[in-house]
């Protein structure tokens, strides 16, 4: 069987691949999986090309939001009657299963998770804040002494829209009416994070999250709002930190489900013997050490949430937390690059004085509206 996946980013992620695969080969010696580390900057083009060609492999690992693109392609195993005879297939957390969802129906498996949430520097601040207000609030009075309140990843690409969106939901708006007063208000108070109390480093526009964990763990940032990626190198920081949720907006904390699904490649010969991969991999005491500690993810279903397997490492509860909070992207469609790139433009357009908030919202609405399915 053949498998790509972009987890080759580090020692310790390649490492944690090879051993799934190795010790799902050990279990079934009848099965040989050839793995290809792609890089990730290369991988979303490698697999829209694979996909067009009609030579996807037989389990590639891809971001949610690329389900709703390659499944409307038919370049995906519709997986949906596999799902009604596996006893997991109820447990998974609804955004979870909305994020491998095109057309009511299932494309993939999510095996790995993740969302972001507040980290901050606990010799600079007692506790971490828990609404917009003290989030402002406490960001300005830590900018000091050549150290900014707060940092989070605002490069003109798809992590600023991870970042983003968040504000948006908390303030009761969506993707689909980013024209209005919520996504406004976000808008607003990000350009005042940056722009009237600056707070936030004018260099984060360039920054990406591994930038933004570089910055915080030096101690040039009191906060960051970051993904459970970066615990793993928290070990080596020279002052007490802790996570908390995101703090809340009007309506709560809301946080953007990130991940993967496993998914089966639409002509594979192998489909019966990919599924058993993938549902292997899905059982904790097959993979919970290497998809929780050695890729960053977090618990996805009902059924372990609470279990201690998975809190892999200090810090993870917050993360936890924030899962029964989160949002799939993929709810946004198969044109989702398109409609990212209009709130990642929107957004520095504002926070670089070139548009304000009103304006930038109504541009990006007229280029998202017919980017979005139907009804």
């Amino acid at each position: 069987m053949t498998w790509w996946d972009y987890f080759g980013y580090s020692p310790g992620s390649n490492l944690a691949v090879d051993t799934l695969i190795n010790r799902y080969q050990d279990a079934h010696p009848n099965v040989r999986i050839q793995r290809t580390a792609i890089p990730f900057p290369e991988f979303h083009t490698k697999i829209v090309e694979a996909a067009g060609a009609g030579k996807l492999p037989d389990i590639a690992v891809i971001d949610t939001p690329d389900v709703p693109l390659l499944a409307s392609q038919g370049a995906l195993a519709d997986l949906t009657d596999r799902y009604k005879g596996w006893e997991k297939s109820n447990q998974f957390l609804e955004p979870v299963l909305e994020s491998i969802n095109h057309g009511d129906r299932l494309y993939g498996v999510p095996l790995r998770s993740n969302t972001t949430a507040l980290i901050y520097n606990k010799n600079v601040l007692a506790a971490a804040p828990t609404t917009w207000q003290e989030l402002r609030s406490s960001a300005k009075t830590t900018t000091k002494d050549g150290r900014y309140g707060l940092c989070f990843a605002a490069g003109a690409n798809e992590a600023l829209t991870f970042n983003f969106l968040p504000f948006v939901w908390q303030a009761g708006g969506d993707v689909d009416t980013i024209g209005d007063a919520p996504a406004v208000e976000a808008l607003t108070y990000v350009n005042d994070l940056f722009n009237v109390d600056r707070s936030v480093p004018e260099a984060a526009l360039n920054w990406t999250h591994s930038d933004v964990e570089k910055e915080f763990t030096a101690g040039r940032c009191a906060m960051m709002i970051n993904g459970p990626w970066v615990l793993p190198g928290m070990a080596k920081v020279q002052f007490q930190w802790g996570t908390a949720p995101l703090p809340a907006g009007a309506k709560g904390v809301v946080s953007p489900l990130g991940g993967e699904a496993w998914v089966v490649g639409a002509r594979s010969p192998h489909a019966d013997v990919a599924w058993d991969v993938l549902t292997w991999l899905a059982e904790s005491r097959n993979s919970a050490h290497e998809i929780g500690g050695g890729l960053g993810a977090i618990p996805n279903r009902n059924d372990t949430l609470n279990d201690p397997v998975w809190k892999w490492g200090p810090g993870v509860g917050a993360y936890i937390s924030e899962m029964l909070t989160t949002r799939s992207r993929s709810r946004y469609g198969p044109k989702y690059a398109k409609v990212s790139e209009a709130i990642w433009t929107m957004t520095q357009q504002v926070v670089k004085k070139e548009k304000r908030p009103q304006a930038a919202a109504a541009e990006a609405q007229a280029k998202i509206t017919p980017l979005l399915p139907a009804g």
